[in-house]
Parts: structure tokens; sequence; C-alpha cells
């Protein structure tokens, strides 16, 4: 038998049959190399949110305490508007005579300008012809507490009126000269006290001696 002669497409290159599909081209196959036993790696985690700032607290804070002082602010303005009020209620003004009275509880006062005292009720002797001036004249209660106000003008000068009340008030005088002025205090008990300032300017009174007496007693003790 014959031999077939074999068919070579290409020198040295066996001849493919025709319509054989080509082997694809050779593609190295790249793996990752994990260590033996140890785990693999977690995901990353989405970082936390920043921490809210404490401002908006203590802004919070502040916006509270100013609140509440601004509340007690208007208490003490409203309690001061109906004192005020009380006040004016009670307080009387003769029209006529000028004579102004007081009243409210646990206090009352009386003034005028027409008022006359007596050494009694001033706790000394009224300076030898002084004549009462127009304001600065009272009587009032307070707390259980009585106190007389009286001023007079003379013509003489200070240093005689001061020498006269120091004479009147006696050994336990306590006396203070301020050039101008002088004040004389006498406590006869500790619940009964009088006061006499004595007072000369040039520019006050025409020149008159001021003399303004203050007796302070306790009603009780009485």
């Amino acid at each position: 038998m014959a031999e077939l002669p074999e068919n070579r497409g290409n020198e040295g290159s066996p001849n493919v049959q025709s319509g054989a599909p080509a082997p694809p081209p050779f593609q190295p196959v790249s793996t990752q190399y994990q260590p033996v036993g140890a785990p693999a790696a977690a995901p990353p985690q989405p970082a936390a949110p920043p921490a809210k700032s404490g401002g908006s607290s203590a802004v919070k804070i502040i916006l509270i305490v100013l609140g509440i002082f601004a509340f007690f602010v208007l208490l003490l303005v409203a309690a001061l508007m109906y004192g005020c009020y009380k006040v004016r209620k009670a307080i009387q003004v003769n029209s006529s005579t000028g004579e102004t009275s007081l009243s409210v509880p646990g206090m009352s006062m009386n003034a005028d300008s027409g008022m006359k005292f007596t050494a009694s009720e001033l706790g000394t002797d009224i300076y030898p012809g002084a004549e009462p001036k127009k304001s600065g004249n009272m009587r009032m209660n307070i707390a259980g507490n009585s106190v007389v106000s009286a001023t007079f003008l003379t013509s003489d000068p200070k240093g005689k009126v001061v020498d006269f009340y120091k004479d009147k008030l006696g050994s336990g005088v306590t006396s203070m000269d301020f050039g101008s002025s002088a004040m004389l205090t006498l406590k006869k008990s500790d619940h009964d006290q009088v006061t006499v300032t004595i007072v000369q300017e040039a520019n006050q009174s025409d020149g008159k001696t001021q003399i303004h007496i203050q007796h302070t007693s306790d009603n009780q003790a009485k």
C-alpha cells in the first residue's frame, strides 16, 4: 500500500485542519497571599461623628439665669410700685393749713409748719427768743418709737447757742464741732435720746443760727 503524503501548511509545522478553533492564549492567574490562620482584614468602619460642642448648653443655662433674674427684677419693681401707691394713698394733705399726715400699719406721721412744741416733747428747753421755722417740724410714731423734730431760728451767734445747750443737757452730753455747725447728743437711757444740731451760715436763713432738736423715745418705756 502506498503511503499518503503528509499535508504541511508551513515548513516544519503540522497542518491544522480547517475549521478547528485555536486554543486561547495563556493567562497567568495572580492570587493574593493570605497567611494560614490569619483572620481576614475587617472592612473599614465609618468615622464616628464629631462630638457636639458644649457651647449650646452653656448658652441655654445663661438664658435661663437671665430669665430668672429678669423675673425677680420685675417682681421687685411691682412691689415697690405697690408700696409707693399705698403710701401715696395714705398721705393726707390739708389744703387750708398745709398739714400733712401719714398713717400706715406700724407708722404714723404729722408735719405742719404751724406746729407748737413743749420742752417735755423735745426733751430739752427751747432756746430763749427763738422763733419756729416753717419747715422741719414733725411728730412721728414708727415701730413703737416716738420721734419729735422741731427747728428754730435765732439771731444769736452759734457759740452762744452751743453754750446754752451744753448747760441744759448737762455733763452727759457729747459735743462735736464742725466749724459752721455743731452737734450735741444726750443719751438719757437706752430708750431716750436728744440730739441738738446748731448751724450758722451766712448764705442760709439770712445768716441766722438754726437750731434743730430731735427727741427719740420708746413709747413702751414710758
